[in-house]
């Protein structure tokens, strides 16, 4: 039976011509993510991806290319930095930077999360702040597991609902997000259990009383020698 989407859910093409929309704004409206500390814990995910020189990882969800100075210093010249995002303006967004930054071992693409194919020597994948608008998050990191090597790394970081504040906080919190495209309808939306359900060694942690998480672990099955 053909998967039919949650109507409740923006499609596809509604979250890129959302994004598309937002792409001149977007780093000065996603500035209190720094301030809460969502910043701050997408600097130590990438830290425990544990990137070597000459690695080529994979930063899902790119958006305006925020993790991209820092993953291509990771994995150095001779390693490979390569940019999904499905809105073509966060795109050029993210080029722009690359331009700025001088950084020549970055690539670019445009493509839905659920529809990418990684590069077959991928040594980590990271999404920050995307995840969450992809309601069949499980398939895409199931994907991911069917295409990536035994011990391969996947990180997410993201904003959550948290447990135990009162429902008015709650959603004026979500009332805040509405310009990035999120109802209370993506309360429900939570990717850090499919890195739990599908990974081994996952390292879960949050920040600001619960609002921001990450997630990380490793793909099953025996690793190689030289990716303990």
């Amino acid at each position: 039976m053909p998967h039919r989407p949650d109507s409740r859910f923006r499609t596809g093409p509604q979250v890129a011509g959302l994004y598309d929309r937002l792409a001149p704004l977007y780093d000065r409206l996603a500035a209190p993510y720094d301030w809460i500390g969502g910043r701050r814990l997408q600097r130590d995910l990438i830290d425990a991806l544990d990137l070597r020189a000459g690695d080529t990882v994979v930063d899902l969800g790119t958006g305006s290319g925020w993790n991209l100075v820092s993953l291509a210093r990771a994995v150095g010249p001779t390693g490979r930095v390569v940019g999904y995002d499905i809105s073509a303006g966060m795109l050029e967004r993210a080029h722009e930077r690359v331009r700025e930054e001088g950084l020549t071992n970055v690539e670019l693409r445009r493509s839905d999360s659920r529809e990418v194919d990684v590069p077959s020597d991928t040594a980590a994948v990271i999404s920050a702040f995307s995840m969450e608008m992809v309601p069949d998050h499980d398939d895409v990191i199931a994907r991911l597991v069917d295409q990536l090597r035994p011990g391969t790394r996947i990180g997410l970081v993201g904003l959550r609902e948290p447990s135990g504040w009162p429902e008015w906080l709650i959603r004026l919190v979500t009332a805040m997000n509405a310009p990035f495209g999120v109802g209370p309808e993506y309360r429900e939306v939570q990717p850090w259990t499919s890195i739990q359900r599908h990974l081994l060694g996952v390292d879960y942690r949050e920040a600001m009383a619960g609002t921001v998480y990450s997630a990380i672990g490793r793909v099953p099955g025996p690793t190689t020698p030289d990716r303990p």
